[in-house]
Formats: C-alpha cells, sequence, structure tokens
C-alpha cells in the first residue's frame, strides 16, 4: 500500500501489545489499553479516503511469518470486536430513541389535547393561555431527549464504528527493529 498511512509502534516483546490480564488464546486476545489508545489517536488523525497500515516494529529474533500472521489476526480480532461492539451501541440507541418518542409523541397530544380543552373550557382567559402554552412546551420538552438521541447522539457512535472497521481491515506490518 504505497500510499497507506503508517501507524509505527515500537515494541520489545508481544505482550506489551496485549493485555497481560486477558487469558484468551494470542490470536483472540484484547490489546493493551494503551497500545489500543495510540493506534485509535493516530488514526483518527487519517483522512478518511486514505488507506489505513499498522507498522509493528519487533526485535529482530521474533519476526517470524506465523508471529505476524497471529499478530495481524489478533489486531483484526480486536477491532473487528470493537466494531461489533458500536454496532450495539448504534442498536441500543436507535432502539432507546424509537421508544421515547412514541412516549413523547403521546406526552405530546396529552399536552395539546389538554390546551384545547382548558381553552374550550375558559375562552378568553389569559390564566388558561398561559397554562395552554406552559402544558405544550412541556409536551415539546417531552420530545425533546428522543429527537436527540434519534438525530444527534448517533454520529460519534457511527463514527468510532467505522473507524474500528477501517482499523480491522488495515494491513499489519511487521517489522525487525533498527538497531
Amino acid at each position: 500500500m504505497a500510499n497507506a498511512e503508517e501507524i509505527e509502534i515500537r515494541i520489545n516483546s508481544l505482550e506489551q501489545l496485549f493485555n497481560s490480564l486477558d487469558p484468551a488464546p494470542f490470536r483472540e486476545r484484547e490489546l493493551d489499553r494503551e497500545a489500543e489508545r495510540h493506534i485509535v489517536s493516530w488514526a483518527r488523525e487519517v483522512a478518511p479516503e486514505k488507506d489505513i497500515q499498522l507498522l509493528i516494529y519487533l526485535p529482530a529474533a521474533l519476526v517470524e511469518p506465523e508471529v505476524t500472521r497471529q499478530l495481524a489476526a489478533a489486531v483484526r480480532h480486536h477491532f473487528e470486536l470493537l466494531a461489533r461492539d458500536k454496532a450495539d451501541e448504534l442498536g441500543e440507541l436507535r432502539r432507546i430513541g424509537r421508544k421515547g418518542l412514541v412516549v413523547g409523541l403521546l406526552v405530546m397530544l396529552f399536552a395539546t389535547l389538554s390546551g384545547l380543552a382548558l381553552n374550550n373550557a375558559y375562552p378568553g382567559s389569559s390564566f388558561a393561555d398561559t397554562l395552554e402554552h406552559s402544558i405544550i412546551i412541556f409536551g415539546w420538552v417531552a420530545l425533546w431527549r428522543p429527537i436527540e438521541v434519534l438525530l444527534y447522539d448517533r454520529w460519534p457512535v457511527l463514527r468510532a464504528r467505522q473507524l474500528f472497521e477501517r482499523l480491522a481491515a488495515a494491513p499489519v506490518v511487521v517489522r525487525p527493529a533498527a538497531g
């Protein structure tokens, strides 16, 4: 990948790259939080239209084809899991937003009907007008959060999922460290 943006990681041992408390087999292990943070922070700086390549420098004694294959599989697996988690989070946001929207619309309907009933019961009353407006404002406030969830809260989650998908698809190149 000649025009890919490279994210470099220099480590002295494979254990530095992975969470030491994760008992899973090598190819399914979770990345160390600091290593993940490093990769993600650099990947956020890469333009969406550019490819990403992870370049891992290891001591020359550790650079073998099998290690490279397993390392690439482990990194891909880690970011696939993160992307799946974000997809699940996005689905949960949609469910919460839809349920909240139904409740909000019902509250808005009740507020509108209550306001109309007040106005019909006390025509020309400025107090009834004020109360009607207050009830309708309450109805709009009930719709605020569901609309916010459906329209705006999903964007950061969607961007994170796309970034993790890009990182899962990024080729991993292992090279011997100089010196």
